[in-house]
This record gives C-alpha cells, structure tokens and sequence, in this order.
C-alpha cells in the first residue's frame, strides 16, 4: 500500500480519542504547577499562538461547539485569559454539519465546532467551513501531523485543525505473554495453536469478526486499500482485486487460532471480559478500552500492531476535526481560538478533562502524555493507519465487510467465493441510490 503521501512518522505520543465517562485526575501539585505556569505566560516555544499576526476583531465574542464539554470549558477559560476574547461552549455532538448548516446563516450557530474527519467530504460540499488563511496554515502544518492534516484538506485547501485521534492496537496480557509481545502475528498464530484451551475458555488471541472495523488490519494485509489509495474513490471500494481476496485469506486462517463461531466473537462483552479475566493473552482494541482493563487488574501492556508477511497491519483511524463556521462575523478569533486548540496547554487540558489524544507531532511538553505508558504505543501506530475515508458509500462497506468476514471465517465461503459475493453485493446496493 502507497502510503507515503499520507502518513508522517510522529515523533513521539497523541492521547485518547475516547475512554467513555472517563476524567484523568491529576495530583494536586499538578495541578498548581500548571496554574502557575498558565498565570505567568509560561508557554513552551511556538506554543505562543499570537506569533501569527492574527488580531481578534473587537468585540469579538466565540460560541464553539464540543462533545466534550469538561474540556471545552477549561480551553474557553485559558482562552478568554490570555486574548481576551469570552467563549460560550455548549455540548453538541453527532450531527454537527446538518445543525450548523441550518443555524450559521440564522446567525444562532457556533463560530467553531468539532466534527468526526468521516464528515469532512459533507462539509466541504455544505460550504460550512471556513478556508483558514495561509499563515494559519503554514502553523497547523508545522505541529500537526499529515495523517491528520489530510483530513481537513480538499483541493489543497485548509479547512480545519485535526485535535484528537483514535486508532488500534495490540493489548497482551503480560502474565500470559512470555517475554516481549509478539513482533508478527506468524508468532501468535503458531503459540496459539498449542496454548488454546476451549475447554477452558483460554485463546491466546480474539478479535471481533463481524465488525468492519476490527477486520481491517487483515484484509488490508496484502495490500488492500478501500476506496483507493487515498480513500476518495467512491466508485470503486476494491473488492475486485487480488489484495482484498488475500485479506479475505488471512480472515479464513483465523478460525484456526480462534475455534469459536463468529457469531459468539461477536459479543463485544465477551471478548473484553476474556481479556479483563486473564482469559485470553492478545487482542486488537483501542484507547476507549485502556480504563475499564486498569480497573479490571489484568496486568496488561499495549503496543503496536505486528507485522504479517513482512508487512505492517495497518488499522483505521479516527480523528475528531476543529472546523470555523463559514458564517462566522469574527473569523479572525475563530482562527485564532482553532489555533489555540492545538497549543501544548490546550493538548494538556484534552488530555486531563477529555481523556483524548492531540494530534501533535511532538507531545514531549504535553503534561502527561510523554510518560503514559498505554498511549505512546497508539502515537507510533497512528502513523501507520487508515483514516476511515469520508465517502458516503463507507456505510455499504460496513454492512458488506461483516456479513463476509462472517462467512469467510466460519467456512461458509471460500475467499475467491467471498470476493465475488463482496462485488455483487457492492452493484446490488448501488441499484438502490
């Protein structure tokens, strides 16, 4: 898979995209250094966002727009004390680009909002977004990723600041894991086939196969690459080629380190439960994991994925996307507030209040982030990820992906009979536009 174009090796950590209900508490000499820090304009270098000329209008009053309210306050807050400029935050989630397509031009909407990348193309078409101008630009681009970056990018145009991500990766258990964890998944395929206990309910490695997201690093194993090599071809999701018919190879060869049926490793409580009981020594999750296992007790550890046939698998990513209102009247604020969002005390704040990863190439002065051991795993692994594309034929691909994956893994199909299957099933839902 070509994916120099997309992908930069991050320098070091990105926090949580989301660990439900969750709020990282922090010892309160923490917490009175960053006051400090916060009142005497202690700011690491580059981090002082007023270093690109743009000037808040006067008067200028902010509305943004967050799932997150914790943080949005507390980056309000920071905000208004150090240019001046108040901010309203209100909690808004799922459905941010139809709301602000009806509120911005009644005036009643918000000057800035968060929306998921996979709404990206939406918003581009909506004319919702706001360019951002060059020397905004050139300063995202500076600390931001290009995972992350392409994200908010159409036509070579700026539209918005990548804040947080999520991706996939390897936990293991360390009491059953003898020694370092797995380099390729070749490892694990042959420790499971003699640590396996049915019986007993011990597996060495589970994974969710019903479930289009989690089957990812396998069918892209060989290759694959869907929706094309930069994941806008809405025509064409890949099925017919001999990269998805391998992926779908490596899925049929999982029913031998995994003898359970499909349907029961489609039970989500299942298979967290195995790994919180020290029932199962690998699988493939995400951040949104990490605290329910802490409280568990398992003694686990995360890394990046392993490779297989020589080559890296490579899972989805998700990134949660700062966008300017089109119908802003102060846009130089709103820029300068986007801005802000992805300072190292902003970065901070995410992590404390939301439990969520920034997109920054470099996290070293981000409080917290450097030295947590479950998340600097998931900053290597987003560099070799695919950002679930935006196009809105994706949803034919969850449906399609998991009924296959089922099939393909119990049995039911072979690979070749599965890749005809995917591609008649693509051209029968498109009738249906």
């Amino acid at each position: 898979m070509k994916r120099k174009n997309r992908v930069l090796l991050l320098l070091v950590g990105i926090g949580l995209l989301s660990l439900a209900g969750c709020k990282k508490e922090l010892p309160v000499e923490e917490e009175d250094a960053l006051e400090v820090a916060v009142d005497s304009g202690d700011t690491a270098k580059g981090d002082n966002i007023m270093d690109a000329g743009l000037v808040p209008e006067e008067g200028a009053k902010l509305i943004f727009w967050t799932p997150d309210i914790e943080f949005g306050e507390a980056v309000g807050k920071k905000f208004e004390e150090k240019y001046g400029v108040p901010v309203t935050v209100e909690e808004n989630g799922l459905g941010t680009i139809d709301k602000i397509a009806l509120s911005g031009p009644a005036g009643t909407g918000a000057d800035i909002f968060m929306s998921p990348h996979d709404s990206f193309v939406q918003g581009v078409s909506s004319g919702v977004f706001l360019e951002l101008n060059e020397t905004v630009v050139s300063n995202l681009k500076e600390r931001i990723n290009e995972v992350g970056i392409n994200t908010v990018t159409s036509e070579g145009k700026l539209y918005g600041a990548p804040i947080s991500l999520e991706t996939t990766c390897l936990f293991y258990n360390k009491d059953l894991v003898q020694g370092e964890p797995a380099k390729t998944f070749e490892e694990i395929m042959v420790a499971a086939k003699t640590f396996n206990d049915p019986e007993n309910n011990l597996f060495y490695f589970l994974n969710k196969i019903a479930d289009g997201y989690k089957v990812y690093p396998f069918l892209s194993s060989a290759g694959f690459c869907l929706f094309g090599e930069d994941g806008t071809d809405a025509d064409n999701p890949g099925f017919d080629t001999d990269e998805f018919e391998e992926g779908l190879t490596l899925i049929g060869k999982l029913h031998e380190i995994m003898p359970i049926n499909s349907t029961d490793l489609s039970n989500d409580s299942f298979l967290k439960n195995q790994f919180a009981e020290g029932k199962a020594a690998y699988e493939f999750s995400g951040p949104w994991d990490i605290t329910e296992f802490k409280n568990s007790g398992v003694n686990f550890g995360v890394t990046t994925l392993p490779t297989y046939n020589g080559k890296a698998l490579t899972p989805f990513a998700g990134v949660q996307n700062a966008h300017v209102s089109a119908f802003t009247v102060y846009p130089d604020a709103a820029q300068l507030f986007i801005e802000y969002l992805v300072s190292d005390e902003a970065a901070g704040l995410l992590y404390e209040k939301a439990n969520k990863i920034t997109t920054l190439k470099d996290i070293s002065k981000v409080r917290g982030l450097a030295d947590d051991e479950y998340i600097r795993p998931f900053v290597e692994q987003f560099a070799n990820s695919w950002p679930m594309p935006s196009v809105k034929r994706i949803s034919y691909y969850w449906t399609i992906s998991a009924s296959l994956a089922q099939s393909v893994f119990d049995g039911q199909l072979t690979p070749a009979e599965g890749r005809q299957k995917a591609i008649k099933d693509w051209e029968t839902m498109l009738t249906t536009e």
